[in-house]
């Protein structure tokens, strides 16, 4: 649509009376809330068996506005859906799905999305981690070029739990000892400079731990960047990686004026700024959070591409 068209097309908006207004805005969001059922059966049409991995099955007719498969094997013969096997398996009111993502990309509570969207808490609380499940376990993104890598910590939450055995509970909203290390969960960040992010949750973290984790994501060709730690520099013997440390007890931040984590550092700023207005993040769902952060940095901002990488439709998240 030309540019003129949509100035007219909002001057006539603008001289329709209220009630006008509020009937064609219902039936726009009526008609974008319903595009989750057309998108779900388009980028997912004839999926594979989730039951057997069965490739090429039927169609088996519609039900709860979805298609319907039947699996081809003899030994199988089951039927399925598109998210059959997907996170948003049995999940209802798919008519909201878009609205509540939208309440995801604008960052908000799980209150003011459950009155948004007009569904329970208990439900908004759902849905969050289920919409993030899939982000959350594709967290191995490959790497490559110059690699930043940097560790980062959160205060241990145990936020929802009703019962501890390890320490006596904080009461009426009590923080953990910032300087004590048992009270602190790290997090390793591991970035390129074409945005690519990874990270790893370890209360106990180790070299061993550390190494497993980077192995399968960082090309052989790379450039390695990290601070003084001793775990980077072993794994970039071992696997013949180059290597640049920063050690700032050295004052050296920078080596070359392209060497340095800087990248990684503002992306941790970004990431703990952002993780600030949800008042402390129970360490369960530490990972989902990590996971939400970054499809604000390796996802299109639109409800469909979040939607998308929700069920599994692209292996990889979509780039900017």
């Amino acid at each position: 649509m030309k540019r003129s068209d949509l100035n007219a097309l909002e001057q006539t908006l603008a001289r329709l009376p209220v009630d006008l207004k509020k009937y064609l805005s219902n039936q726009l969001l009526g008609q974008i809330n319903a595009q989750a059922d057309t998108l779900i059966a388009t980028v997912k049409s004839y999926p594979p068996c989730p039951h057997c991995g069965h490739e090429h099955p039927v169609k088996w007719g519609r039900a709860g506005g979805l298609p319907r498969y039947r699996c081809r094997s003899p030994a199988c013969r089951k039927t399925f859906n598109s998210l059959t096997g997907t996170p948003l398996a049995k999940l209802h009111h798919r008519d909201k799905w878009f609205d509540y993502l939208r309440c995801m990309r604008d960052s908000l509570t799980l209150r003011v999305s459950a009155a948004r969207v007009g569904i329970d808490l208990k439900t908004a609380f759902r849905w969050r981690h289920r919409f993030l499940k899939e982000s959350a376990s594709a967290n191995g993104n490959a790497l490559s070029g110059i690699i930043e890598v940097d560790e980062t910590f959160f205060v241990e939450s145990c936020k929802g739990k009703r019962h501890l055995t390890h320490r006596a509970p904080r009461k009426r909203g009590g923080q953990g000892n910032k300087k004590k290390k048992a009270d602190k969960i790290p997090v390793i960040i591991v970035r390129d400079r074409h945005g690519h992010v990874s990270d790893l949750v370890d209360p106990a973290l180790q070299k061993s731990t550390v190494h497993d984790f980077l192995a399968p994501i960082i090309d052989r060709d790379s450039i390695l960047c990290s601070d003084g730690h001793s775990w980077y520099k072993s794994f970039s013997a071992e696997h013949g990686i180059a290597h640049h440390r920063l050690i700032t007890l050295d004052n050296q931040r920078v080596i070359g004026k392209e060497y340095h984590i800087q990248n990684d550092n503002g992306y941790i700023g970004r990431l703990k700024g952002w993780m600030g207005r949800f008042h402390g993040v129970g360490t369960a769902y530490l990972p989902n959070y990590l996971a939400w952060r970054r499809l604000f940095e390796t996802a299109k901002p639109s409800e469909e591409a979040w939607l998308r990488v929700a069920i599994g439709a692209d292996q990889q998240q979509i780039p900017t």
